[in-house]
């Protein structure tokens, strides 16, 4: 019986595509496998508390200068406390019969103390009086600042106020100008990042954008990169809401949207001032982001900010904020996206064993940022007993978490075709893009910070 002849291009297609569908089975396995070693690693890492023996000391102060009713001491108090402790944010949540004051120490909440509703009624009047806040009003939200001199440091202090079913809720925001400057070597770029950042601010125009939620570290970037370029040969002019920091040398402007002066009016205002450089503080909506697209086409830098989840995701939120693509593609250098993790305690840090889970879930992450040759027994982990210098949260201070996005000639032919988001990052890996999981995973191995607290921010 003669053979039945095959056609070799449809066979190879059938294989291609058995291979493919078979890559996408493994890597949906694989996502599977390594979500549920993330459960059961961030498991283990929210059993521990932070405690530390300065939050003792601390709430001793307060009560006793709060029974002497020393409110004012108390309040400052208060605050300086937090700087010390590295605090970013001072919270009181109020309970039905308590009050409890946190802070936010290098990106987590921290419970420091209780405090009695008594007690929390002289510091809630201090706050609101220093601040210009309505006394006599306390059920509608109300938000103001004021500055305080501690340690000889002025400390710009933000005030929000939000009536809740068991009374006033208080946040406040310190902002201490010294701490907002950082050198730029200091950014935790990578050598490669920061040799291809330092190319894109010397440029002359273009669109540069840092993108992450709140609380992300956008304001000290945006900030340093100003330092790195600030020169008395160039007129830079921020648009900010509000100014947090003041720079010298640099004109910056503070935009007031209850008197109806938003970022797309002051930005017209703005551009008749001659600029060179131009950082407006966040692109809320299509008249400042076409404002400010037009201003990088006319020869002007640009740098701004935008709430987005990853660098190749912000193509596709531009676009949809109604920005033709082949305008995007003209205009766009660079997109910054970052986060904030913490950093490990160099005082009470040591090497440990890992777990199989540890193991399993790191072979899993080289595997997918291509790192084949690095075993996952190769790699340190490290472990801390706490101490009092990192209130035993094994952490102390911050580390950037960076993924860059540089537009080359192929991507931007990719934006005018309208490519999805994975096209795009498929493409730029190719020119080297370092994404958000290689850089984290590269500094986890370094030492910098661990594989918990990464899982748990990103």
């Amino acid at each position: 019986m003669p053979r039945k002849k095959t056609n070799s291009s449809t066979t190879t297609k059938k294989t291609k595509k058995a291979i493919d569908l078979n890559s996408q089975n493994m890597k949906a396995v694989r996502e599977v496998v390594e979500n549920k070693l993330k459960e059961e690693i961030l498991e283990k890492e929210e059993k521990r508390e932070i405690k530390s023996n300065r939050f003792w000391e601390l709430e001793e102060v307060i009560k006793w200068l709060l029974k002497k009713q020393d409110w004012t001491q108390a309040v400052n108090i208060i605050f300086s406390g937090a700087l010390k402790l590295g605090s970013s944010d001072v919270h009181f949540d109020n309970y039905e019969d308590y009050v409890i004051l946190r802070f936010r120490i290098d990106g987590v909440l921290v419970d420091i103390f209780k405090l009695t509703k008594a007690e929390y009624k002289l510091i809630l009047q201090k706050i609101k009086y220093s601040s210009h806040l309505k006394l006599n009003i306390e059920n509608i939200p109300q938000d103001w600042k004021y500055d305080l001199i501690i340690w000889d440091k002025k400390i710009d202090i933000r005030i929000s106020s939000l009536p809740t079913k068991f009374w006033e809720n208080i946040v406040a925001r310190l902002l201490d100008s010294s701490e907002a400057i950082i050198n730029f070597e200091d950014l935790w770029f990578f050598w490669s990042t920061k040799r291809i950042l330092e190319e894109v601010i010397k440029k002359k125009n273009w669109l540069i954008l840092v993108t992450w939620p709140t609380g992300s570290g956008k304001t000290t970037t945006l900030y340093t990169i100003l330092s790195k370029i600030n020169s008395r040969d160039k007129k830079i002019i921020t648009l900010e809401d509000p100014v947090e920091y003041q720079m010298d040398w640099i004109i910056q402007s503070e935009i007031d949207e209850k008197a109806w002066y938003t970022f797309a009016i002051w930005l017209r205002a703005l551009l008749r001032q001659d600029p060179d450089i131009i950082m407006v503080w966040e692109i809320r909506d299509k008249e400042t982001l076409d404002i400010a697209t037009t201003a990088s086409l006319t020869g002007h830098l640009v740098l701004s900010t935008l709430h987005t989840k990853s660098a190749a995701d912000t193509l596709d939120r531009l676009i949809n904020m109604w920005l033709e693509p082949y305008i995007l593609a003209s205009a766009l250098d660079v997109v910054i996206a970052q986060r904030l993790v913490r950093k490990i305690c160099p005082y009470c840090k040591k090497e440990v064993k890992k777990t199989n889970s540890e193991e399993i879930l790191i072979e899993n992450l080289l595997r997918d940022i291509w790192i084949k040759w690095l075993k996952a027994k190769n790699i340190k982990l490290y472990k801390w007993e706490g101490c009092e210098k990192c209130n035993n949260s094994w952490y102390k201070w911050r580390i950037w978490i960076f993924e860059i996005l540089v537009m080359t000639s192929k991507l931007r032919e990719l934006v005018r075709a309208w490519a999805t988001v994975s096209q795009i990052i498929e493409e730029a890996k190719k020119w080297d893009m370092i994404s958000m999981k290689e850089d984290w995973i590269l500094k986890a191995m370094k030492g910098f910070t661990t594989i918990e607290e990464v899982l748990r921010v990103i």
